[in-house]
């Protein structure tokens, strides 16, 4: 099957698609269309790669800089220092390096992932019993 760069390859869903991460569901049964476009072996993709967030000052000392190193390496967050995991792990993860940082507050974590109620998120997040594990995780890896 041949295809120009311009053609889009896509997937029919019948039904309405929530997206949460890589993860969606359908629901509704509504028609939904999903395309992704195809890209000439060897050519640079044309969209943008997404920006590096700005830093909040806090978040950008040289100790800050090593968590977040630890933190990509895990797999918590992308180079962009954007979370992988879920909201409520992810306030885990800020809770962490914030008690390593001595930062008071969610502002920073706020700032930099674009998210409100990230303290709401922590006390959903405290109230899973597969918290103990990931907070294991972050004592261990980010020290």
């Amino acid at each position: 099957m041949d295809r120009k760069s311009s053609d889009a390859l896509g997937v029919t869903f019948t039904g309405s698609v929530t997206f949460n991460g890589p993860m969606f569901d359908i629901h509704d049964n509504q028609h939904v269309h999903i395309g992704v476009q195809m890209q000439e072996p060897g050519k640079q993709n044309a969209q943008p790669q997404e920006a590096p967030p700005e830093v909040p000052p806090l978040l950008d000392t040289p100790r800050a800089r090593e968590l977040w190193q630890k933190a990509i390496a895990e797999g918590w967050v992308n180079e962009q220092l954007r979370p992988l995991l879920s909201r409520s792990d992810a306030a885990l993860l800020a809770g962490r390096i914030a008690e390593i940082l001595n930062i008071e507050g969610w502002k920073p974590f706020e700032q930099l992932w674009n998210r409100k109620n990230m303290r709401q998120d922590y006390c959903k997040a405290m109230g899973k019993k597969e918290a103990s594990e990931l907070l294991d995780a972050l004592k261990k890896k980010l020290r």
